[in-house]
């Protein structure tokens, strides 16, 4: 399935050349980040597309390669870059400046993720 080490998928359905498979994550050629929070949207992409599939209903919209990404700056403070890879003809990103209320907003991102997941 891949090529030089990446499996090639369509960036809008995430669908592998073969048929009724997919590729998510590190090992997908999306033209995004190799974070979570790609995967993480590409997988909804996904799972939306069989469920639609499996129940006859209609196929979700495109995964939009959209994502955001903390960064910390210490002194507890938060910042935030917003990023769009495939809406445009090339990524864009909007940067929010580090501040407290980041820093409740990540570790909510992060324990709703874990709460999700491992729950």
């Amino acid at each position: 399935m891949a090529e030089d080490g990446y499996v090639p998928v369509n960036p809008q359905t995430l669908e592998t050349r073969f048929p009724n498979v997919y590729a998510v994550g590190d090992v997908a050629t999306i033209g995004v980040p190799k974070a979570g929070v790609f995967s993480e949207g590409a997988a909804r992409v996904v799972a939306a597309s069989l469920v639609a599939r499996l129940r006859g209903g209609e196929q979700p919209g495109a995964y939009n390669g959209l994502g955001s990404c903390y960064i910390e700056f210490g002194a507890g403070r938060v910042g935030r870059v917003d990023v769009d890879f495939l809406s445009g003809p090339k990524p864009t990103g909007t940067f929010h400046e580090p501040s407290v209320a980041l820093v409740a907003e990540k570790q909510f991102f992060g324990s709703s993720r874990g709460a999700r997941w491992f729950s």
